[in-house]
């Protein structure tokens, strides 16, 4: 049946059938699919290239009421002038019920992930996904993300620059992945081009005053006990359960004495927080002064130890049942983390802006003011790139000025003091 598609026309029809197809005189390809039932549902009709030999394909617009007779008309006019163009919306809608969205295909990705990279680096990179990624775009189809999207998630991480650019990359990452699984076209990953935040590094080194206030309440931390950090107090209760709260909430409190040991032993040697949590006696030579780490973030590293850090080691008791030198409380794991006797500490000696990876930044500095070279410090952090340590370069101006100081004040203390002397009969104009 054929009429021109009006609201008066929706109406009043009354189909003869239990499902009429009526197709509009006005706009070729356009129909409604009347119901006995009243539901009225726009379509489009047509066939794909190839003319009378192409396959005949239906795609619904939508239901007459959400919809006009205008709106639905105009968005068959659009479907129909893609098919002019070569397009076949049918085949496109199929493909979309059947394509994955981000969250299907990222648990493709992150397992791919876990089997090829680092545990710690599988473990941050699922951490960024489901607290950033998925809730912004993991309904979307992959094949249907814009640079747009992806720009603007960037954008409201801009508070966090660093967590943004980060986010960004395992973003690029997952769309290459992406596109080598067919599940999206090549050269099309829309974190391309997308300017990364600047990235301020963050030097902070302790000075030998601020390094003694540590020691002092470190040594409160393992005798006395410390009170937990303000940040890491729990919340007061109130309502009816507040007579229930835990009366010695901010009370002192000795902390454990392997992680009182462990802060120490991170300055001590600038080793970083997993690969001193991690450490095992079998990986130490204390008689060499040496340990060997098997699996760091740059692969396998061979570190030397001070003799004030084999001290610390040689004093610790060894635990049984721990290949650990710095156990936890569950047998034969180790230290998981330190940041609650960390916080309470640093609090205590009013560092409150020290991060616990600043100890490994004021170890580098310590061999710098010693005189110690890049070479010396890249070898004793365990970086593999060159350019890591050169972040360190400007700290080695002091020990510099300091021995350019001492040699010229001693020559020219045998020179006898030009300061005095006449500037012309020293041949200076």
């Amino acid at each position: 049946m054929q009429a021109k598609l009006t609201k008066r026309m929706l109406d009043t029809l009354v189909p003869d059938v239990e499902r009429q197809l009526i197709f509009d005189t006005e706009l070729p390809g356009f129909g409604v699919r009347a119901m006995q039932s009243g539901v009225r549902t726009f379509f489009a009709q047509y066939r794909t290239v190839g003319g009378r030999r192409g396959r005949k394909r239906r795609v619904t617009i939508g239901r007459y009421g959400p919809l006009t007779v205008e709106q639905a008309r105009a968005a068959a006019k659009a479907l129909l002038g893609t098919v002019a163009q070569g397009g076949d919306p049918a085949a496109v809608r199929a493909a979309s019920k059947t394509a994955p969205t981000l969250r299907e295909l990222g648990e493709v990705f992150l397992a791919n992930v876990e089997a090829k990279r680092k545990e710690s680096t599988a473990k941050e990179y699922r951490r960024l996904w489901q607290r950033h990624i998925v809730p912004d775009l993991g309904t979307t189809l992959v094949a249907s993300v814009s640079t747009v999207q992806v720009s603007a998630l960037h954008r409201r991480m801009k508070e966090t620059p660093y967590g943004a650019n980060r986010t960004l990359s395992l973003v690029a990452s997952f769309f290459s992945f992406a596109e080598h699984q067919g599940d999206r076209p090549r050269h099309t990953n829309p974190a391309k081009g997308i300017e990364p935040y600047k990235e301020r590094s963050r030097e902070r080194f302790l000075t030998p005053a601020e390094t003694r206030r540590l020691g002092e309440a470190l040594i409160q931390a393992e005798t006395t006990g410390l009170p937990p950090a303000p940040e890491r107090r729990k919340k007061p209760v109130t309502g009816p359960n507040a007579k229930h709260r835990t009366k010695s909430a901010g009370t002192p409190k000795v902390a454990n004495m392997f992680a009182v040991a462990a802060i120490r032993f991170l300055l001590l040697t600038g080793f970083r927080e997993k690969e001193a949590l991690g450490l095992r006696w079998t990986e130490v030579d204390l008689a060499r002064k040496v340990a060997v780490l098997p699996d760091t973030k740059t692969g396998k590293s061979v570190r030397r130890l001070g003799a004030a850090a084999v001290l610390l080691l040689e004093s610790l008791p060894r635990v049984k049942k721990s290949p650990y030198v710095f156990p936890g409380a569950k047998t034969g794991k180790p230290l998981v983390e330190i940041n609650r006797v960390w916080y309470a500490v640093r609090h205590a000696a009013a560092l409150d802006d020290v991060r616990l990876h600043d100890l490994r930044h004021s170890f580098a500095s310590a061999v710098a003011s010693a005189g110690g070279s890049l070479l010396m410090i890249r070898n004793l952090l365990g970086h593999k790139d060159a350019t890591t340590t050169a972040k360190y370069a400007h700290l080695l101006e002091d020990p510099v000025q300091a021995t350019a100081d001492a040699t010229a004040g001693e020559l020219a203390g045998l020179l006898g003091s030009v300061s005095t002397r006449n500037p012309t009969r020293l041949g200076v104009a």
